[in-house]
């Protein structure tokens, strides 16, 4: 008799972080909802229990060989899961700060738009930009052999300029590679003889010279050397010129053959990783494949503009005049030189002066002069000789880029380049990351950067104009499919303004997560479970509804898709829905309702069912601030895909920017409207996004931005102490007639300070044993069992309690506790009003979700006493993993600042 499969999950005894004892059915091949307040146990039973023990499952399945090379997930505290299947997670968290990866790259799509390029691209010359063949190196042979016997043949190897670098930069690199002739506009360079390639202009068409020799039996072995040092010099391209010893016609011939007659230019062995930007052979040299390349900006480099040269106007990292030095002799001459006064403020210097002292005076020279002020004798040989001045801004720009060849990290140099130099797109590549010689390749009339450009929405009528029948090789047409049917599924899901060239650091949590979600669909697996965390987040309702669609997708093909979500729209969606609950914290932990939607309808005790029948609704304002006649206006936004516009923000008010996903919210208030405020009040070398000017600062005193990245790094980071009052509990109990008479002072009482933390755990509470083939073990210190500190400090007391029992005391037992002590009950009551009080003191940074972490910062503002002048304060998404019943708080809380 054969078994029914099974077709629900089962969960049984899950008892992670505040989950009570857990006992659930999750039906398989379904769409369920787990919901609940913030911190109710929703992501402790989907992903430290379901998710962590399917996956641990999964690695127990694999040889011990193959486990010692992956990371190992310790068992969840549960009795026991049934039904599980191989197990996904699609988790709210960023990409990565890797300025290499792309949306291209992230979806795999970047390969097949190569393949595409190496297969149907039309190659064009460097120079003339007519269309050129590309070949194999067996094809240019035979091309050569065919000619008559002794017939002179020219290969050439086609080279280029690098940004920055003068004539003598390329000579230089020839004779490195070992060849003596070059070929420019202006005839035959001899490269064994001195060239004066620092005045010389950098010509534009350059050849260096490989071989000549006369076509001959026997000969092909030396060609195909030949070809190949010339394809190493020349980066696939080679120009072969034919001489004497053939008749006109087999000439003409020939180069009809190559396309361009004029240079007789051809590409040879082009593949698909000449288009990878992540290859050295094909990243620009310039930027290194990143796109961007730092550059000395003037307001960073010009510290004080109301300052003279003499006095110190410049960044002194950058350029410092003393008069006994070089420099300071230098900039003393030019000023004798060009009519210009070192004591004249830098704002007060004539535009041409700037341009002098920045970029320096070209190929003209002047004498070296000595200052009056320095000291006799010094440098004295070099006096009257007459010098080039490179400039200010030329030679920080040179250390940048002898800096990027060595490719050697140096967080000094890093350091000192950025207190003058900002990120802008690469002036060699304009953006593209590769090599000029890649963007000569076309496709339907766009290069691979300028698809890449292409918003995912305008890809497929790009695509459906590319014409296949000219390929030879038949792998067009199925790559061409390829290429659209995921497109298709970013374009389903909501992900339409994206394109290939966008950075995977500048993309929000959600739209990370949504194109791993595409991913997924595309990978067409059936059977999985899959587990995402608040996938909504980041979106406009009318994107929400292809998310949801999408969701439905995975689950039609056969899978089970569990979600941890808040958004009203996905609920309504959702074929099961588990609600936990009722509370926050140690409030929470247990299952409220589980049902289909209606049964969470019905059920009074669910907080969600109440707002989703309508039966509680966050209410809105009886009445509005008027908007008065203060208010911020930025003129000329143009930043990103901002067109130029003018906005204001009437001030003390609630102002709500909104708007569809990419539309520019985050570019208008973050990158103008905040970065400029910023410079204006605080840090004058703050560089904002760009927009033309912006009025009414004078309103504005101080500038807040609340986010949502954590508040700490490290477990020891904490709501009490970036809140800050924990220096007031620590002073509480340095000031108790014990601590006195033993001396301790409020440092004994930090986990962070040697004299009053354990010493076996150093602080931690835990002590962690690394194991072979099983996760890391965390133990509870058996020194201090967890209480982070030594004997001594534990034996100081406040109203019953030591320092170890206040920190793990909950921000709502605190509130009692500390009624009496105004300095640390008010921070308290205002985490306690954004509903966190089920939090405890000393709750380590790294558990706090996204939307904890900015109520946490939130709080440390409201906490604040402030009595003159006008604050700004910037919040990002705050309603971002947030229950409605969260919401309702936060909104108070946002009414009262």
């Amino acid at each position: 008799m054969t078994r029914a499969a099974r077709t629900t999950i089962e969960v049984r005894g899950a008892r992670d972080h505040n989950l009570r004892n857990v006992d659930v059915e999750i039906p398989r091949d379904k769409l369920t909802v787990v919901t609940g307040v913030s911190g109710s146990g929703k992501s402790s039973l989907a992903f430290d229990t379901i998710y962590a023990e399917g996956q641990r499952r999964y690695l127990e399945s694999l040889s011990s060989f193959v486990r010692q090379f992956i990371g190992q997930i310790a068992k969840p505290d549960v009795d026991f899961v049934h039904g599980l299947s191989p197990v996904i997670s699609i988790e709210q968290k960023t990409v990565g700060s890797n300025p290499r990866s792309t949306v291209g790259t992230l979806t795999d799509i970047s390969n097949y738009l190569n393949l595409l390029f190496a297969t149907l691209g039309q190659p064009h010359c460097p120079w003339c930009q007519k269309p050129v063949a590309a070949l194999t190196t067996a094809q240019v042979v035979d091309a050569i052999l065919a000619l008559p016997d002794g017939a002179v043949v020219e290969l050439q190897a086609p080279v280029f300029g690098q940004h920055g670098e003068d004539f003598e930069y390329v000579v230089t690199e020839v004779r490195r590679q070992g060849y003596r002739h070059m070929a420019t506009d202006d005839g035959i360079l001899d490269l064994s003889q001195p060239v004066d390639g620092q005045t010389m202009a950098v010509p534009d068409r350059m050849a260096v010279i490989i071989d000549r020799f006369s076509v001959r039996p026997g000969v092909e072995k030396q060609l195909r050397a030949v070809i190949s040092n010339a394809l190493l010099v020349g980066d696939q391209l080679l120009s072969v010129r034919v001489g004497e010893g053939t008749t006109k016609a087999a000439a003409q011939k020939f180069a009809k053959a190559f396309g361009c007659r004029a240079h007789g230019v051809v590409f040879v062995d082009v593949d698909p990783s000449y288009f990878m930007f992540n290859k050295p052979e094909s990243a620009c040299r310039t930027c290194g494949g990143l796109g961007m390349y730092k550059v000395v900006h003037e307001d960073l480099l010009v510290a004080d503009p109301s300052r003279s040269i003499r006095a110190g106007c410049f960044v002194p990292a950058a350029f410092n005049y003393k008069p006994d030095n070089y420099d300071g002799m230098f900039m003393y001459s030019l000023g004798q030189k060009y009519g210009f006064d070192l004591d004249t403020p830098w704002s007060d210097l004539a535009p041409e002066h700037h341009r002098l002292i920045l970029h320096g005076t070209g190929s003209e020279t002047f004498p070296l002069q000595r200052p009056p002020e320095a000291k006799a004798g010094t440098n004295e040989r070099a006096i009257g000789r007459d010098f080039l001045w490179s400039g200010v801004v030329t030679r920080i720009a040179r250390h940048y880029r002898r800096y990027r060849e060595r490719d050697v990290a140096n967080s000094g140099m890093e350091r000192w380049l950025d207190q003058v130099m900002v990120e802008e797109t690469c002036p060699d590549c304009e953006g593209s990351r590769l090599k000029r010689t890649r963007r000569l390749f076309r496709l339907n009339g766009l290069d691979p950067f300028d698809v890449g450009q292409v918003s995912f929405a305008a890809i497929p009528k790009y695509l459906h104009g590319i014409d296949v029948s000219a390929d030879r090789t038949g792998a067009g047409a199925p790559v061409l499919a390829e290429i659209a049917a995921r497109v298709d599924l970013l374009l389903g899901i909501g992900l339409d303004y994206l394109n290939f060239n966008r950075r995977s650091s500048t993309l929000s949590g959600g739209e990370a997560q949504h194109i791993r979600l595409s991913t997924q669909i595309g990978s067409g697996l059936m059977g999985m479970l899959y587990v995402l965390d608040e996938p909504s987040i980041g979106l406009h309702p009318k994107d929400n509804e292809k998310m949801i669609a999408t969701l439905r997708r995975l689950r039609d093909i056969g899978n089970t898709v569990i979600v941890v979500e808040h958004d009203e729209a996905t609920i309504r969606a959702a074929d099961h829905v588990i609600e936990m609950g009722p509370g926050p914290g140690v409030h929470g932990g247990s299952v409220v309702a589980a049902g289909k939607m209606k049964d969470i309808l019905a059920c009074k005790a669910a907080p969600t069912g109440q707002f989703l029948s309508g039966s509680r609704v966050i209410p809105l304002p009886e009445r509005r601030r008027p908007l008065g006649d203060e208010q911020l206006v930025i003129r000329g936004a143009s930043e990103n895909n901002l067109q130029k516009i003018d906005v204001a923000f009437p001030l003390n008010v609630l102002l709500c920017v909104t708007g569809a996903s990419g539309s520019g919210k985050s570019t208008l208030v973050t990158d103008i409207l905040y970065k400029r405020l910023w410079k204006e009040l605080v840090d004058s070398r703050t560089l904002a996004g760009a927009h033309d000017g912006i009025e009414g600062v004078e309103h504005v005193s101080r500038v807040v931005a609340i986010d949502q990245s954590a508040i700490g790094r490290n477990s020891r980071s904490n709501p009490a102490t970036y809140v800050g009052f924990y220096d007031d509990i620590r002073k509480l109990f340095a000031a108790q007639p014990e601590s006195k008479k033993r001396g301790y002072d409020p440092g004994r009482f930090s986990f962070n300070v040697a004299k009053g933390r354990c010493t076996d755990c150093s602080g931690e509470g835990v002590t962690t044993t690394q194991l072979y083939f099983m996760p890391d073990v965390e133990s509870t210190c058996s020194t201090c069992k967890g209480a982070r500190f030594n004997p001594g400090t534990l034996e100081i007391t406040y109203r019953g309690k030591t320092i170890a029992d206040v920190l793990a005391t909950s921000i709502e037992e605190a509130l009692e506790f500390f009624a009496d002590v105004p300095a640390i009950a008010r921070p308290v009551s205002t985490l306690a009003s954004l509903g966190l009080g089920y939090l405890t003191l000393g709750q380590s940074a790294t558990t706090l979700s996204g939307g904890e972490a900015q109520r946490v910062k939130l709080a440390t503002e409201l906490s604040k006493v402030r009595r003159a002048g006008h604050v700004l304060y910037i919040l990002d998404e705050p309603t971002t993993g947030l229950h409605l019943a969260d919401v309702e708080r936060l909104v108070e809380a946002l009414q009262a600042l």
